[in-house]
């Protein structure tokens, strides 16, 4: 790979010299922000560099994020450049293109603004495998810069770098000022030596379906990978959303704990909100009664704000729950809607709440939607650092995320001694990123040389997947293997999930298995299903759905009647119904009822949990019509052809390479097509999918840009998968 270096002077290069030996570590500021913050840019540089670490600063008015990233490529082929921080009005780089890259956005990039549809992600510029093709920059929010993810790219994410943003807000008073705020703090922290021993996890209303089967199984997870907590009786805490009526107060006690080495927030959010709870739990009827006095309001106003007359709202909620106007007649009074103001923003924590609380917790963690948003000129994660307390650095997520996604993964590295930057550069998604200092670390909890990332010899790795070693540190070799290729890695990965008793490193064997293109990724699912661990059942069921061979049907429905009261497990079982041919999967949820032994009413029992799997086999059904249905409008037919992005149905593979492959079709919805089967990354005929997308591609047919873009890329996704 070829890189442009940009041309620094004299001076800057001086500056920044010293031995080569160490790995080193880029601050990436902006000259106005260094004129204002010099003092205290140099003084973190120097904190930095007492860790261990060769730190320099690069300062300029920076053009582009290609400038930025042509630099630190530089220094990462010359200096052994181990992480970057991007400190101040650092260009954002908005990807499009790259949906397949996040857990869970999906967004119609023609249909939104192009703000809306894009993610803001710094994996553009600690991945230098990725490529981009410049679309613009924003005229507007001028710091932004829309690029394409090129069809040629790496369809997969593997971070050379770790990265972190400080980004300070105006919205509270100088920004220079509070950026220099932060840094002394992180300079007067990182002389102390403290290890992870204080952990506090919060799991929010609707999390987790509020299935307290899925809530359970964080206990076993956190001890395996921070047994230092479970050592004294405050070390670990566990709050869940209905323990109290109003959390918030609960949890704003945790944050402000000085004692508090990390904080994980399981929930909903929006980048000026956390969501906490929903609407409390009624003590008695009169409460009860109050409460949907309140629910109705809430609706009546929103059906007026979306457009609806008043008469047609009231018609609305009448029709839909039988209640009269006395429920909501004062929905618009200036006192009512005050009074239910007050009484919604005590079901999360806002902005002003967290610049009053002071978060001294050190690491804060959102498993949450838009709480690490920066984007914005203020937001939930940036919030917490920048205030007077204590704390360092947040984890979040810059778009929406998905409720299945595992959060902490290989997490026990912290408690190992590595920093918070090296632990995410292991488990980054496009939208994961680091808020604050990614260099900050606790002292190692274990009596042992942690292995050194950077070494690339598969013998040294293979020594770490050891039982003496800590859960996590077994994952990470994992991991390591994973990107070295080693070559029986397949076969590992197998041998180690049927033999470790942890949670954890259970779960990294099937995450990487997934790119294996063998039978042992289809027996690691089946034998998913009777893991302990909750999530791994849950995950087992969902992607054996995916692969969608036909026996799998039998597993799945036996597995149904043994989890749906496993609110997540049931979930994901019944959306699996559609993947499988016509009717297989209910004709197998029949069969296996009427051989049970514990229902008692069976025809009730499959009339009712029967309705998911009819849902999920019509909207496949009526998909497929969709697919085949030339006379219908192509806008219409995409619409239902996007959705296969959640749903890639194998049986219908060969529908969409028949669109594809049709030069009479519509060049949008063949396009759309070719994207769709980029999700197949699991399913059992991904490889046949490649061959005959390959075959079109060479050809020579005619085929437009745009469409052979799309099929280059979904060829490079799916191989990404068939290792």
């Amino acid at each position: 790979m070829k890189r442009k270096l940009i041309a620094f002077t004299i001076a800057a290069i001086a500056a920044t010299a010293v031995a080569e030996a160490q790995n080193s570590f880029a601050i990436v500021v902006d000259s106005e922000t260094y004129r204002h913050c010099k003092n205290e840019i140099e003084d973190y540089r120097e904190s930095v560099a007492n860790d261990g670490l060769d730190a320099f600063v690069l300062e300029k008015d920076w053009a582009c994020p290609t400038e930025i990233k042509d630099t630190l490529f530089h220094f990462y082929k010359n200096r052994k450049l181990e992480g970057a921080v991007f400190v101040g009005d650092i260009p954002i780089a908005m990807v499009r293109k790259g949906q397949h890259f996040t857990s869970a956005f999906k967004m119609n990039e023609d249909g939104f603004t192009i703000r809306e549809t894009s993610v803001p992600s710094d994996r553009f510029y600690d991945d230098f495998d990725l490529k981009f093709n410049f679309v613009k920059r924003d005229s507007v929010e001028t710091n932004f810069f829309y690029y394409n993810l090129a069809p040629e790219s790496p369809q997969i994410i593997t971070c050379d770098i770790y990265s972190g943003r400080i980004k300070p807000s105006s919205d509270r008073q100088d920004k220079y000022v509070e950026l220099s705020k932060y840094l002394r703090k992180v300079v007067r922290t990182k002389k102390e030596k403290n290890t992870l021993d204080k952990v506090t996890s919060y799991t929010g209303d609707g999390s987790f379906s509020n299935s307290l089967v899925a809530w359970k199984d964080e206990t076993v997870t956190l001890q395996e990978q921070m047994p230092q907590v479970f050592k004294t009786g405050d070390g670990a805490k566990f709050y869940a959303w209905a323990m109290h009526p109003y959390m918030k107060e609960f949890m704003i006690s945790e944050i402000q704990r000085n004692d508090l080495d990390m904080v994980l927030f399981h929930e909903h959010g929006i980048p000026n909100r956390q969501y906490l709870t929903g609407q409390p739990l009624a003590e008695d009827m009169n409460s009860f009664y109050e409460l949907g006095k309140l629910n109705a309001r809430s609706y009546f106003r929103r059906l007026v704000n979306r457009g609806k007359t008043r008469e047609e709202a009231i018609a609305e909620i009448q029709k839909s729950y039988g209640i009269d106007t006395s429920w909501f007649v004062n929905a618009f009074d200036p006192e009512m809607i005050k009074a239910d103001s007050l009484a919604d923003v005590k079901t999360g924590i806002v902005l002003d709440d967290i610049a009053a609380a002071n978060p001294n917790v050190k690491v804060a963690l959102f498993d949450a939607c838009y709480n690490g948003d920066f984007r914005e000129s203020d937001w939930v994660a940036n919030r917490y650092i920048m205030s007077d307390g204590n704390a360092i650095v947040c984890l979040g997520n810059s778009v929406n995320v998905l409720q299945d996604k595992s959060s902490s993964d290989l997490m026990g590295m912290l408690s190992c001694g590595y920093s918070v930057g090296q632990w995410q550069q292991q488990v980054h998604i496009l939208e994961s990123h680091v808020i604050g200092d990614p260099t900050f670390r606790f002292e190692s909890a274990f009596d042992f040389e942690k292995p050194y990332l950077m070494n690339k010899d598969t013998a040294y790795w293979l020594s770490y997947l050891d039982n003496k070693y800590p859960c996590d540190i077994q994952g990470l070799a994992l991991h390591k293997l994973f990107a070295l290729e080693y070559e029986g890695m397949s076969d590992l990965l197998l041998d180690t999930f049927r033999k470790s008793d942890y949670y954890m490193l259970r779960l990294q064997c099937q995450h990487l298995l997934a790119h294996y293109y063998d039978e042992n990724y289809e027996t690691l699912l089946r034998e998913s299903l009777d893991d302990p661990y909750e999530f791994i059942r849950r995950k087992g069921c969902y992607f054996l759905g995916k692969v969608g061979k036909e026996e799998f049907a039998k597993d799945l429905a036996k597995m149904y009647l043994n989890e749906y009261n496993a609110l997540r497990v049931g979930f994901n079982i019944g959306f699996t119904a559609g993947y499988f041919p016509g009717n297989t999967f209910l004709d197998e949820f029949y069969k296996t009822v009427d051989e049970s032994e514990f229902i008692f009413d069976k025809e009730k029992f499959k009339k009712e949990e029967g309705r998911l799997f009819k849902s999920a086999i019509g909207i496949r059904d009526m998909t497929e019509d969709y697919i085949k249905n030339k006379e219908e409008k192509p806008g219409r037919r995409s619409s239902y052809i996007s959705g296969m992005r959640n749903c890639p149905y194998p049986l219908l593979a060969d529908g969409l390479i028949d669109i594809v492959t049709d030069g009479a079709e519509h060049e949008k919805l063949r396009v759309k097509c070719a994207e769709v089967l980029g999700w197949y990354v699991r399913a059992h005929n991904r490889g046949d999918i490649v061959n005959k997308l390959q075959a079109f591609l060479d050809s020579g047919a005619e085929i437009p840009a745009a469409v052979r873009d799309e099929v280059v890329k979904t060829n490079g996704r799916l191989k990404a998968y068939m290792r």
